[in-house]
C-alpha cells in the first residue's frame, strides 16, 4: 500500500513539473489555469473553477487536463469543447435561427466563435451561405443530430 501512495505521489509530482516547465517554455496556461480551464473538470463545471479543478484531480489526478491544456489549448474553456457542446445541445434552435439569419442562438455561436460585434454579421452571412449547401445536399435529410452537429462545428471551424 506504502508503494502504491508513493508511486501515485511521483506520478503526481512528475506531471505537475513537467506541465509548469513545457508551460513555461510555450507560454500557455499555467497549471492552474490548465486545471480549471482544461480537461473533464472544465466540461463538466464550465463556470465553477473551484470543482473543475477537484473534478480534473480527482478523475486522474490531471493528466487528462495537463495533455489538453498543453497540447490543444484551444481545446479548453472558451475554446472548441464549449462550442461543440453548445452546437450538439442546441441544434435545432440555431438551424431555426440560421433560416431567419437572426436570432440569440447565432448571437451565442458568435460570442463562442470568438468573433467581435464587428464581424457577427458577415460570421453568420457566411455561415448561412455554407449551410444552405449542406442543407441541399441529397443525404442532410438522413443525418442524426450528432452527424448534423459536427457538419455544423466543421462549418464554423472553416470559417474561424
Amino acid at each position: 500500500m506504502k508503494r502504491i501512495l508513493i508511486a501515485l505521489l511521483l506520478t503526481g509530482v512528475m506531471i505537475a513539473s513537467t506541465s509548469i516547465i513545457y508551460a513555461e517554455e510555450t507560454e500557455t496556461k499555467d497549471l492552474k489555469g490548465i486545471y480549471e480551464e482544461c480537461g473533464i473538470g472544465a466540461l463538466l463545471f464550465p463556470s465553477w473553477p473551484i470543482g473543475a479543478s477537484v473534478s480534473n484531480f480527482t478523475w486522474d489526478y490531471g493528466s487528462t487536463a495537463s495533455t489538453s491544456g498543453l497540447t490543444t489549448p484551444d481545446a479548453c474553456k472558451g475554446g472548441k469543447a464549449e462550442l461543440a457542446a453548445f452546437i450538439y445541445k442546441s441544434y435545432d434552435s440555431i438551424e431555426k435561427d440560421l433560416s431567419k439569419g437572426d436570432g440569440k442562438y447565432l448571437d451565442m455561436l458568435a460570442v463562442l466563435s470568438e468573433k467581435t460585434t464587428a464581424e457577427k454579421e458577415m460570421f453568420v452571412h457566411n455561415l448561412r451561405a455554407k449551410f444552405l449547401e449542406v442543407v441541399e445536399r441529397n443525404d442532410y435529410s438522413s443525418l442524426n443530430h450528432l452527424e448534423k452537429a459536427k457538419l455544423m462545428f466543421t462549418m464554423i471551424q472553416d470559417l474561424a
